[in-house]
């Protein structure tokens, strides 16, 4: 059988063939972000002759890393797998191959069950996680055909991170036409958007029927390009996974909160690298750039999406508030135990303040000023957070950073278009297990696949049939339900109820966390009202 091949935009492209589906991997959609090009907005790949090779995986974004490694010893350990078995997975994953980093990494990866461009069948673009600073396409949960098999055209994306997708400052503001700077990651996936449209109908893909859909980062990134008026029309679904809001307030110029303003840390990085200018940052290479981020501290060395008044306007939860948002279908929802993976990394009950140390006893002084009247009840409500326990504070803190933000936008969104909300709360079956519905569980039911480092049984398989089916229903109709499935209902801000995912037991109930997401949304607008005190072009939100 010959490799599948298709004509597109910029010349032929020959793929591989993995029994029902044609997969062409890590085609350019933009031109490589390096020189003069690095922190600007993307630029169209040009045209190639003869036949681009899309049989391999490309390089991956320059990482962070610094946290990485942790974060997946938690997930080992929290599964309740043994000492070896751990063992032997940090060392697979130490000195195992992995894809390079290098700044040309603009490409994606199509997956399609039928290339007659006549097909027009539903398009899921997929954008991944890791913080905005580490993440790839080609991870191996997302190295899988399962939702292609059932009648869908996939797309997964590289983007720019860290510092190279995300750093601000003056002298890149006053470049831009639009006096701004940052974003470059989330341009970059505005991009491969509009390479979908150009180019999908030749996989057989429908560029009328787009869905986005993403995780964690990938999740929030959904929410972005919900929120910018850039990305209109470019999508017409969307499913953002474990969204992590908690980065959404950094400024473009003012500082808020625990944030300074992107300029100043931009400017703050100039200063530690050494350089005196953009031009001087540009000459120095990638690898010597992620050396000086990966020298700093937490809060020096991530960049993160930034609030500019161009291509993202206002914080999410103002645009959702506001009704600002792309007005289309939304699946949405989180997992029943978000944060305990990033409880070593981030002891605070807040991830605002993670880098604040906690005190030896009682709580943080912060948690007055955040919480006001309904502090007495926050404790009540989450028992041991008085002296900041473990389980209290990863409790609060995934409620906080995710569940809250995902339950308001689900109320704001369901009076404007159809929304469905869901709950994942399938633990590990090992005994020992720690983890619970751990932050980004539900990727290997999402995407069909598997890794070593997540236990996945026989017993869990209906549960995946049963995700794909209602992700891939969504993407085809706006309409999650079909026959043979539990019926699942829009959301309805009155009587709010989700879908909860488990192993053995699918269902819609009562939202049982309702009380607490109350007092959070509370808390959120209340940083919505200072927030808006930053459109003073005088005063400014001092960082705490």
């Amino acid at each position: 059988m010959s490799n599948p091949t298709v004509v597109i935009k910029s010349g032929r492209v020959e793929g591989i063939q993995q029994e029902n589906v044609s997969v062409f991997k890590s085609i350019p959609y933009a031109k490589a972000p390096v020189g003069d090009l690095r922190w600007r907005p993307p630029q169209p790949v040009g045209p190639w002759t003869g036949t681009f090779k899309a049989d391999k995986f490309g390089p991956m974004a320059m990482q962070r890393g610094a946290e990485m490694m942790e974060f997946l010893n938690n997930l080992m350990a929290g599964q309740g797998m043994g000492k070896l078995k751990i063992w032997f997975f940090k060392n697979m994953i130490k000195y195992g191959p992995r894809p390079a980093q290098s700044e040309d990494s603009l490409h994606l990866t199509v997956r399609s069950p039928n290339l007659d461009n006549s097909a027009k069948l539903p398009v899921m673009v997929w954008i991944h996680g890791g913080a905005h600073q580490d993440g790839s396409s080609v991870e191996p949960f997302y190295d899988g055909n399962a939702l292609p098999e059932r009648g869908v055209v996939t797309v997964t994306i590289n983007y720019r991170l860290g510092l190279l997708g995300f750093m601000s400052h003056p002298e890149l503001s006053a470049e831009s036409e639009h006096g701004v700077s940052g974003n470059y990651g989330m341009l970059d996936q505005i991009a491969a958007l509009e390479w979908v449209q150009q180019n999908i109908e030749q996989f057989g893909g429908d560029p009328d029927n787009v869905t986005i859909f993403g995780e964690s980062a990938g999740g929030e990134s959904v929410l972005h390009l919900m929120c910018s008026p850039l990305a209109r029309g470019l999508f017409h679904k969307a499913i953002p996974q474990s969204a992590a809001t908690g980065a959404q307030y950094v400024h473009l110029k003012k500082p808020f909160g625990t944030f300074p303003s992107a300029e100043a840390q931009g400017e703050a990085f100039m200063t530690r690298a050494g350089a005196k200018s953009i031009s001087d940052l540009r000459k120095m290479s990638a690898q010597e750039l992620q050396k000086v981020v990966q020298a700093g501290h937490f809060e020096e060395g991530n960049f993160y999406p930034v609030i500019d008044g161009w291509s993202l306007p206002k914080s999410i939860p103002q645009t959702f508030i506001d009704g600002d948002q792309a007005n289309v279908p939304l699946l949405i929802g989180t997992n029943g135990d978000e944060s305990t993976l990033f409880a070593s990394i981030m002891e605070s009950p807040l991830m605002e303040y993670a880098q604040v140390p906690n005190p030896t006893s009682g709580l943080p002084d912060y948690m007055q000023a955040e919480f006001g009247d309904d502090l007495n009840r926050v404790v009540e409500l989450y028992p041991g957070l008085e002296n900041c326990e473990p389980k209290a504070a990863v409790d609060l803190q995934g409620d906080t950073f995710f569940g809250a933000p995902t339950r308001l936008y689900a109320g704001e969104h369901s009076q404007n278009a159809p929304t469905y909300l869901y709950h994942f709360r399938r633990t590990s079956p090992l005994p020992g297990q720690t983890g619970g519905a751990f932050h980004a569980g539900e990727l290997a039911f999402v995407h069909g696949t598997s890794s070593p480092i997540v236990h996945f049984t026989e017993a869990d398989q209906p549960l995946a049939d049963t995700m794909q089916t209602y992700w891939t229903n969504f993407a085809k109709t706006s309409d999650p339900n079909g026959s043979s499935l539990p019926q699942w209902s829009t959301f309805d801000d009155s009587n709010p109820s989700w879908m909860t995912f488990n192993t053995g037991d699918v269902r819609e109930r009562p939202i049982e966390l309702e009380e607490q997401y109350q007092i959070f949304m509370r808390r959120i607008g209340r940083k919505l009202d200072m927030m808006r005190e930053l459109e003073s072009p005088t005063e400014a939100i001092p960082a705490d």
